[in-house]
């Protein structure tokens, strides 16, 4: 869905007799904090350029820069209350809550679904090759002896095994899941440098394997680097594209994983990118 189909599913129900320039000023002006609405350019734009924006055909594309800002400087509580406000006044709740049963989004709060899907239309448009829709999945387990498909120390086993209980779960959940739920459950770049910085930057020097090491920093690498690109305040990696670094993520997790995944090196399913890190194109 592009601003446009959003903004004329909406109008009809929520206008209240404004035109559609006034109401356009108010879906961003409210879904924006207060602060930041004189340096947004959706706002300060001209009003020609508004109504292209908005036009149901062949509307002009938002400028990513301007969509970058507006998503940058959102203000969740302010437009979930424009909104619910404007619904109730116009008793609208039932055929808001068609249109998103229409296209199949899933809601508990119409509301926080619409303020949620503007949300991710406008980080979409902001930062279009962390768009990611490609399935990345872990390959099927060939789980070998406890002792791994390595020849891993007992000291390493150890650290290893650590490993996997602090990022586990963070490598799976950047893998499989949509990347704007990830960046909007918040802290998980907070938690990734935490236990960098105050755990395993001391830890994995103390691998035995020299491999295992590369491995980890890597897998810690690609993590923070997957943050960043999601980051709306972060312009300088707008352009990395999400879909490399979870398949580096899905990579590195084979290979940090030697007694679930063995003798997979590559892994015949998945041997048209297994090594294509730096050559794939969104």
């Amino acid at each position: 869905m592009n601003f446009s189909e959003y903004f004329n599913a909406l109008y009809p129900y929520l206008s209240n007799g404004e035109k559609n320039i006034e109401f356009f000023d108010g879906m961003i002006g409210h879904f924006i904090h207060d602060e930041a609405q004189e340096s947004c350019e959706l706002l300060n734009c001209g009003r020609d350029t508004k109504r292209r924006y908005i036009k149901k055909k062949n509307p002009n594309k938002i400028k990513p820069s301007y969509a970058q800002y507006a998503y940058s400087k959102h203000n969740s509580d302010e437009y979930i209350n424009w909104l619910n406000n404007r619904m109730y006044d116009s008793d609208s709740y039932e055929r808001i809550e068609e249109w998103l049963e229409e296209n199949d989004i899933e809601f508990d709060d119409c509301c926080v679904a619409c303020d949620k899907l503007l949300a991710d239309i406008l980080f979409s448009i902001g930062h279009p090759n962390t768009v990611d829709t490609g399935n990345v999945k872990l390959p099927e387990k060939n789980i070998t002896d406890e002792n791994g498909s390595l020849n891993l120390s007992d000291n390493d086993k150890k650290l290893l095994k650590d490993f996997h209980i602090d990022f586990d779960s963070i490598i799976e959940k950047c893998i499989a899941t949509n990347q704007t739920e990830i960046w909007f459950t918040g802290g998980i770049s907070t938690e990734i440098d935490r236990l960098y910085n105050k755990k395993w930057k001391t830890l994995i020097p103390k691998f035995d394997d020299i491999n295992m090491q590369s491995h980890i920093l890597s897998t810690i690498a690609a993590l923070q680097n997957y943050c960043s690109a999601l980051d709306p305040d972060n312009e300088s990696l707008s352009n990395t594209s999400i879909r490399k670094l979870r398949i580096e993520l899905r990579n590195n997790y084979v290979k940090i994983h030697p007694d679930r995944y063995a003798d997979i090196f590559p892994y015949e399913a998945f041997i048209d990118d297994w090594n294509d890190s730096n050559e794939y194109d969104m």
